[in-house]
C-alpha cells in the first residue's frame, strides 16, 4: 500500500513538472528583440547580431537625431557589409558607439561619416583619427549633396534601379530601405516639386532600367515623374504611394515581400531604429514594418498585409527594433494574432522574458 502511495506521488510531481514545462513552452515570447536602453545601444545590439561577435573592416556612422543625411545610407552599409552606428552630438552620449568601435573593428578599419560636420561633430571624427582608424566623410552642403556624394561612392552599373523619396520625411525611404540594400539600389532624395541637378544627373548618365517612386503625389508631385521620365524615358517607372506612410508601405510590401521568412517592426514616427536594423533586415531578405506605437492598433493596412500572410501560408519570424517605449510588447502580441501564431487568451510578454538583447550603458 504504502508502495502505491509513493508511486502515484512521484508520478503526480513528474505530472505537474512537465505541465508546468509545457505552460513556459507556451508562453514563451514569439519574437526577437533587438534592443539597449536608448538609440545608441540599440543600434550596437543590432550590429552585434547581424555580425555575430565578429570583428568588421568597415563601420557607418550616423547621426542618431538627424534623419535626412543618412536616408541613403542602407546600401552603402550593405555593400560594405557594415553596420550602421548612430552617434550624437557629444562625445558623452556617443561613447558605447565609440567603445564599440574601439572592441569590434579591426585595426585600420574604414568608418565611413554620413553628414557634415553640424550632425556628426569634428570631435567625434578627430577621436577616430587619433584611434588610428581611416575616416570618410560623405558630407555636403545639404541633405542632397551628402546624398549624391553616398549614391556617386556606390558606383552602381548601367541601367540600375533607382529609389526616389523624400529628402524631408523618413518613413518612405526607410520603408523601401532595407528592398535597396539587399538588391543594391540607390536611394536618391527629392524635393516636392523638382528634381536637384545631381538626380538628374545621376540619371542621366545610369539611365536606370527601373525606377520607384516612393510616396504619393502630396510628398512627391507629379512633376516628379514626369522628370524622371524624360530624363529617363525608356525606364518602367513605379509609384508606392498611399494615403499615409502605411499605406505607401504596405504596397512595397506587397510588391517584393509576398513570402517573408522574417520581419521586422520599427516605430514609424521615429527613423533611428529602423535605420540602424535596415541592414540586418536586408541581410535577411526581410521587410521592416513600421507600426504606430501610440494608437493602440495595428495600422489597417499593414494588419491587411499580415492577415494575407497568414492566409498564404508564411509564418515569418517576428524580430522587434528597439525598445518597449519605441514599441510595446502589445504591438508584437498583436502582429503574432494576425499571423495566427499568438494566443488571445495570453497577457503580451515583458521585457523581463522576452528574448530581447540588452545591453548595459558603457562608462
Amino acid at each position: 500500500m504504502k508502495k502505491n502511495i509513493k508511486l502515484a506521488t512521484v508520478i503526480t510531481t513528474c505530472a505537474l513538472l512537465l505541465f508546468s514545462f509545457v505552460g513556459s513552452v507556451q508562453a514563451a515570447p514569439k519574437y526577437n528583440r533587438f534592443s539597449g536602453q536608448d538609440r545608441f545601444q540599440t543600434s550596437i545590439a543590432i550590429a552585434r547580431k547581424e555580425f555575430q561577435g565578429q570583428h568588421v573592416q568597415n563601420v557607418i556612422l550616423a547621426s542618431a537625431y538627424s534623419f535626412p543625411d543618412a536616408l541613403a545610407a542602407s546600401t552603402l552599409a550593405a555593400k560594405q557589409q557594415a553596420p550602421i552606428i548612430l552617434v550624437g552630438t557629444t562625445m558623452h552620449d556617443s561613447l558605447a558607439s565609440l567603445n564599440f568601435i574601439k572592441s569590434h573593428m579591426t585595426s585600420g578599419g574604414t568608418v565611413t561619416i554620413v553628414g557634415g560636420a553640424a550632425v556628426v561633430p569634428r570631435k567625434i571624427e578627430n577621436w577616430l583619427l587619433n584611434a588610428g582608424y581611416t575616416v570618410t566623410r560623405l558630407g555636403g552642403n545639404d541633405r542632397f549633396a551628402t546624398d549624391a556624394l553616398i549614391v556617386k561612392s556606390l558606383n552602381v552599373t548601367t541601367g540600375s534601379p533607382i529609389v526616389i523619396a523624400s529628402g524631408y520625411d523618413f518613413p518612405d525611404a526607410l520603408g523601401v530601405a532595407s528592398v535597396a540594400a539587399s538588391k543594391g539600389w540607390p536611394i536618391l532624395l527629392s524635393g516636392p516639386n523638382h528634381l536637384s541637378q545631381s538626380v538628374k544627373d545621376f540619371v542621366t548618365s545610369d539611365q536606370p532600367s527601373n525606377i520607384y517612386i516612393v510616396g504619393g503625389t502630396f510628398v512627391l508631385h507629379n512633376s516628379i515623374q514626369t522628370e524622371l521620365q524624360s530624363t529617363a524615358p525608356n525606364a518602367q517607372i513605379q509609384r508606392f504611394g498611399g494615403q499615409d506612410r502605411f499605406e505607401t508601405l504596405s504596397q512595397i510590401l506587397y510588391k517584393f515581400y509576398p513570402n517573408p521568412t522574417q520581419i521586422y517592426l520599427a516605430n514609424g514616427f521615429d527613423f533611428a531604429d529602423a535605420l540602424s536594423g535596415s541592414t540586418l533586415a536586408a541581410q535577411n531578405n526581410a521587410p521592416i514594418l513600421l507600426v504606430d506605437p501610440k494608437a493602440g492598433h495595428l495600422p489597417a493596412s499593414i494588419r491587411d498585409y499580415l492577415i494575407t500572410l497568414h492566409n498564404t501560408g508564411a509564418a515569418p519570424q517576428v524580430n522587434v527594433l528597439g525598445g518597449t517605449v519605441g514599441l510595446p510588447d502589445w504591438v508584437v502580441d498583436r502582429v503574432n494574432l494576425r499571423l495566427g501564431t499568438g494566443d488571445t487568451n495570453t497577457t503580451p510578454p515583458t521585457s523581463t522574458t522576452s528574448s530581447a538583447i540588452q545591453l548595459p550603458i558603457s562608462n
